[in-house]
């Protein structure tokens, strides 16, 4: 199965169960490397269905506040896509 079908067939099981699919944002990096994987996996254990995992970039305009901060802490601390 690709990564688009398993997404699709996440987004069909919320349908089935006539559910929203929980579906949180993580800025990678923040409020620091180990923090993240920490948040990631408690998200997971609680039973998300996906993650948007945002790569933090030295220009977040069009992303509100609250994102611009994460990316900005986030490559503060070092956080690189590399």
């Amino acid at each position: 199965m690709t990564g688009v079908e398993r997404i699709q067939a996440t987004f069909a099981q919320a349908r089935k169960e006539k559910r929203a699919a929980f579906m949180p944002y993580q800025a990678m990096g923040y409020p620091n490397r180990v923090d993240t994987l920490a948040i990631v996996t408690a998200l997971a254990e609680e039973g998300a269905d996906l993650f948007e995992i945002g790569l933090p970039h030295s220009d977040p305009l069009a992303d509100g506040p609250t994102v611009q901060t994460a990316t900005y802490t986030a490559i503060t601390q070092g956080t690189t896509v590399a």
